[in-house]
Order: C-alpha cells, then structure tokens, then sequence
C-alpha cells in the first residue's frame, strides 16, 4: 500500500513539473498573454498573444488588441521575432459573439503594409480554436 501511495506521489510530482515546465516564458511577455501558435498562409509558425492591460470593460463587452508574432531570418541566418501583425477585437462576453474591429498588417522591417477598419463577425466553435482561446482570456479578465 505505501509502494502505490509513493508511486501515485511521484506521479503526481511528475504531472505537476511538466504542466509548470510547459508555461515557460512564452506565457506572458509585458501585459501581452500567450494565446496560441498557429500556422500563416505558408504553413509557418505565427504566436498569438493578447494585451491584457489594456482591455477595455463595457457591461459583457472587452475589446483588445492582439498581435502576432513571426520569426525572420536577419543577418548570417540569425532568427529575430518581428510582430507580423496587429488586431483590435471584440467579444461579448454573455452570448460568446467575436468581431474583429481592425488590423494592421507589418513587414519583416517594421513598415506598415496595410490595415483595415470593418466590424467583421468572426465565427468559431470548437473549444480549441483561437477565437473560444482569444474569448475565455478576455472574459476571464475582470479589470484591474
């Protein structure tokens, strides 16, 4: 009996340091959270995160930005971070509805390519997918 109790302890311990190893520094970079990494057009990684200290609180309302965060190839094959692209968002908070307000859209150098300004109902529905992650940080967030 104490063989399992030892066993299920170190298990427990096990599971414990590979969810806090799995956090790591990818979760939050200066008020900006980690939401997701997804794939671009290409195929390749784009990180998602969400700025949390500038949420605005309307009722069931928020609205923040987000930005994406893509990885170049600078000088004699060094990789560098550059944000991709920016997006103001919308969530009701009581009837789960998403719109995207805005985006502006960034090259590898930093210089504005495009934006655009529409109030776009996006539409999500499995629990996975970056919209319901994107919704439940922004629901989550009570204010400060």
């Amino acid at each position: 009996m104490a063989k399992r109790s030892v066993l299920f302890l170190l298990m427990l311990f096990s599971v414990f340091l590979v969810l806090a190893s799995c956090r790591g520094e990818k979760t939050e970079r200066d008020g900006w959270k980690y939401v997701s990494v997804i794939g671009d057009e290409k195929g390749r990684k784009v990180t998602v995160f969400l700025d949390t200290n500038n949420i605005e609180i309307d009722g069931n309302k928020r609205k923040f930005w987000i930005k994406y965060v893509a990885t170049k190839t600078g000088e004699a094959g060094k990789e560098g971070e550059y944000i991709r692209q920016t997006g103001y968002w919308e969530i009701d908070c009581y009837d789960r509805s998403l719109y995207r307000l805005g985006e502006e859209y960034f090259s590898q150098s930093g210089k504005l390519l495009g934006k655009t300004e529409k109030r776009v109902r996006e539409e999500y529905s499995s629990y996975s997918s970056l919209g319901a992650k994107m919704s439940d940080i922004a629901c989550r967030y009570a204010g400060k």
